[in-house]
């Protein structure tokens, strides 16, 4: 009898197995895309993280230095002092007559034991140190077409030969204009701009032009920042537009050596875009740093009762000739040497050298305590150099 009845189901039986391994299949293939889902989900929350650990690990130096900053931002100021060491020289640097401009050959020498004092803290976690100045220093010849042409790269050259310390990858330069200009306060930038030259009211950042025989220019000046020759211009709006790069502002354009080049005379124009200024008894409300009554900035930089040079050069309106000169500093005053004039004649200029070293915050090793640490007793918080 139960063959008769599992001959019977037997079609009813195989269509009940087929649907049970039809459901098996369906539960089983739910069960993967869950699985495969929940698998999906996780390997995206991994690549997230993934992403921003890469983010964190790529900006790891802007971090680490953003850290920095702001830890030693208590503890190194403007105008401290750092150990900083360079490499000695017994010879000195061997300045031709025939790159200064001067009557003769001048050789520089390197200044023994100079004190270096915090002048900037950059964003990026770099640190500019600036060497003292005396008024015992060497003076630094320079005259004529040869002085503007040369002058900038001339005293870089000589603060890298004699200021550098190539074990800790440090090369020196000379202080510039820019080293100033980014620490002035927006008192200090609309002084400059709004500054007039009495003899021309010619106002800082605008042109005059000359005619005749007042149109000779050192040949670098072709090369600057608002430089014109012969344009074809009427108004000075129009010759402003016609300038070289149409700008104003501190120019890095140069010679990447020095050159016998000496001066050209335009045939018909010469357009001039006051870029000098001066200030007399510098305010220290012109710096960032003023506190009401002090700036250390500008006691770092002015306080020197001595004059020195600054790597940039200017063009000066006045009447009725163009000049062009070296930029310095006189005590507490921002100045200029006048190297050569557009009617063709030349003037020389005699002063100090002073140079710049930037290094990261990382080599300096703070001082904690106000105790000079042995280097100097008269200086408080001498922080030293990581070696």
């Amino acid at each position: 009898m139960l063959k008769k009845f599992l001959g019977k189901e037997k079609g009813a039986i195989t269509l009940f197995l087929l649907l049970a391994m039809l459901f098996f299949l369906i539960v089983l293939f739910s069960l993967f895309i869950s699985t495969g889902n929940k698998s999906l989900s996780q390997t995206s929350e991994v690549d997230k993280i993934k992403d921003e650990y890469k983010k964190s690990v790529d900006n790891i130096d802007q971090i680490y230095n953003e850290t920095l900053i702001e830890n030693l931002s208590n503890i190194l100021q403007l105008g401290d002092y750092v150990n900083y060491t360079y490499d000695e020289k017994t010879e000195g640097y061997d300045l031709l007559a025939k790159y200064s401009g001067y009557t003769t050959d001048q050789t520089v020498n390197q200044k023994s034991e100079m004190k270096w004092r915090i002048l900037n803290i950059h964003e990026d976690g770099t640190v500019d140190l600036i060497g003292d100045i005396s008024s015992s220093d060497q003076t630094i010849y320079f005259q004529g077409a040869l002085g503007y042409n040369n002058g900038v790269y001339v005293l870089n050259d000589i603060c890298k030969e004699l200021y550098s310390n190539n074990d800790l990858g440090i090369t020196a330069r000379s202080v510039n204009l820019e080293d100033i200009e980014n620490q002035m306060s927006e008192e200090g930038i609309t002084a400059r701009n709004t500054y007039i030259q009495s003899s021309t009211g010619t106002q800082y950042g605008n042109t005059n032009t000359y005619t005749g025989i007042y149109t000779n220019y050192p040949s670098l000046y072709a090369q600057e920042n608002g430089s014109g020759i012969n344009l074809s211009g009427t108004t000075e709006e129009e010759r402003k537009e016609q300038t070289k790069q149409n700008g104003i502002g501190i120019n890095q354009n140069g010679y990447t050596k020095p050159t016998d080049e000496t001066s050209d005379q335009a045939s018909n124009s010469l357009t001039v875009t006051q870029t000098y200024y001066s200030f007399s008894n510098i305010p220290a409300n012109y710096f960032k740093d003023y506190d009401g009554s002090n700036s250390m900035t500008r006691d770092t930089l002015f306080n020197t009762e001595t004059n020195y040079w600054l790597a940039s050069r200017y063009a000066i309106c006045n009447s009725p000739y163009a000049s062009f000169g070296l930029c310095c500093i006189n005590n507490f005053d921002i100045s200029g040497n006048r190297m050569f004039y557009s009617e063709g004649k030349s003037n020389h200029g005699a002063i100090r050298l002073r140079p710049v070293v930037s290094l990261n915050l990382s080599q300096i090793l703070p001082c904690t305590s106000d105790v000079a640490d042995g280097i100097d007793t008269s200086i408080q918080h001498m922080h030293q150099i990581r070696e």
